[in-house]
């Protein structure tokens, strides 16, 4: 029987900007981009109260975190981290956005605007290269969580597929805010690959509050390291 998610859309609301911080229209084509994405497993009840009832959870409830480092794009370099739901959507897969950091303010301002995530600014340091990967992610109390890679190994890209990702995102009417679920198409275009078979994920502090550590790794269940051109779209109604 599927197993719907219990978390309300008014759980994800964000404070709109007061003042709309300009960025250039959607979409951005970024070249040059590097994904580190992880799949890993995560306690059912936690997964479950954290996704909206549109969703149902999948067997075994995982999560998905994935980090992108763009050195090129119309604002600029910037990061984006993305802790996400592993889901079923109109029994479809999917993943839905459980939290989302990124380091540049456009971004961050065309994520709330656009997308509904990225929608919050924090800091992101990246290392890749062919013998390893490393992420950490901080935001203004401190760390987060760090993805480690400490081995790759060289696939086709071919084998590599990636779920759409949801989200909700703030609206506001008459003077009152309200959740709006959103849907971003898949944006990568794959030109290179890697698998790590003995990544980790650490919590450099405790953060009992966050999404990013409530949702606590398990057991990894598969991590990569992407060479890709990403194109950072606006999102738009579910089909």
């Amino acid at each position: 029987m599927p197993d719907p998610g219990r978390a309300s859309r008014e759980s994800f609301l964000v404070k709109l900007p007061d003042e709309r911080v300009e960025y250039p229209p959607l979409p951005w084509k970024c070249s040059g981009a590097t994904m580190l994405n992880v799949y890993f497993e995560v306690r059912k009840e936690v997964l479950l109260d954290r996704l909206p009832p549109e969703f149902c959870r999948t067997s075994p409830a995982y999560c998905r975190l994935f980090v992108i480092d763009h050195p090129e794009s119309p604002v600029g370099p910037f990061r984006e981290a993305t802790l996400a739901l592993g889901c079923r959507l109109n029994m479809m897969p999917a993943a839905f956005v459980a939290a989302s950091i990124t380091d540049n303010p456009k971004t961050l301002a065309a994520g709330i605007c656009e997308r509904g995530y990225p929608n919050t600014l924090g800091g992101i340091e990246f290392e890749s290269g062919p013998s390893g990967a490393r992420a950490l992610m901080s935001d203004a109390k401190g760390p987060l969580v760090e993805v480690v890679m400490p081995a790759l190994q060289t696939i086709e890209p071919s084998r590599l597929a990636y779920d759409h990702v949801d989200a909700i995102k703030t609206v506001e009417s008459e003077g009152a805010a309200r959740g709006e679920l959103v849907v971003t198409a898949r944006e990568l275009a794959i030109e290179r690959a890697a698998i790590c078979k003995n990544a980790r994920i650490a919590y450099p502090d405790e953060r009992p509050e966050s999404p990013w550590q409530i949702l606590r790794n398990r057991n990894v269940i598969s991590a990569q390291v992407v060479n890709l051109t990403r194109t950072f779209a606006a999102a738009g109604a579910p089909q």
